[in-house]
């Protein structure tokens, strides 16, 4: 028996190999190159969607850094709520349409217009990230209790995403607020004396409000 196969004998080897293998070898080549090229489509898209939700974005800004301290003109709130809705729209997964909505929410309120405010700031808490939701709560939380929905407002502030060093201070204080909106005395003061505790160290404005804000509070008809 030889101890190789002759060139035809390989050459007919290779012929049965290729037929029982080679359109699995193929299809594997195939998924290869689509799971390669696709990736990098995705990342040349994801690169381009976040500059263009970035220019956008500056166009805002350079909008707000126009107007300095003064309100924006009717003009430049319409062109504002045109790059507003266009980033919610096209960008909605991507932090300038967060940021975007939080400004919208800001000018609502500075026109009053609560019920606007509101909306932004759900589609803020429903697009933007742990940090950033929880930011948009708090903001939510007050135009909840600025709307007197206080049930609402202390409902949001149970949520566990504001009980970070960042927030939970602030996070108590509005819950005093509106508990003693509500003539919730008792409960209002626990809520001030937690915030106090955890405010900090450094000086601030809240540090010398809040021993005020207790100071204050009824003594008498407490519930």
């Amino acid at each position: 028996m030889a101890e190789h196969l002759s060139d035809e004998e390989q050459l007919q080897a290779l012929k049965n190999w290729w037929k029982e293998n080679g359109t699995t070898l193929v299809t594997a080549v195939l998924v290869g190159l689509i799971v390669y090229f696709g990736f990098q489509w995705w990342q040349n898209h994801q690169r381009q969607q976040a500059e263009q939700a970035s220019a956008l974005y500056s166009q805002l800004l350079d909008i707000v850094d126009a107007s300095g301290n003064d309100r924006l003109s009717d003009e430049q709130k319409s062109t504002a709520t045109y790059l507003i809705k266009q980033l919610q729209d096209d960008y909605s997964r991507s932090q300038y349409a967060v940021n975007a909505s939080l400004f919208s929410a800001k000018m609502s309120v500075d026109d009053n217009d609560l019920p606007s405010a509101e909306t932004s700031l759900k589609w803020a808490v429903e697009h933007a990230n742990t940090h950033m939701g929880a930011l948009a709560k708090l903001r939510l939380a007050r135009v909840y209790a600025s709307s007197q929905k206080y049930d609402d407002a202390l409902q949001l502030l149970a949520d566990k995403d504001l009980d970070v060093d960042a927030f939970g201070s602030i996070k108590e204080e509005l819950r005093g607020d509106i508990l003693l909106a509500k003539g919730e005395v008792s409960a209002a003061r626990e809520a001030y004396v937690k915030a106090q505790s955890t405010v900090g160290d450094n000086p601030s404005f809240r540090q010398r409000l809040l021993p005020i804000k207790i100071a204050n509070l009824p003594v008498s008809g407490e519930k």
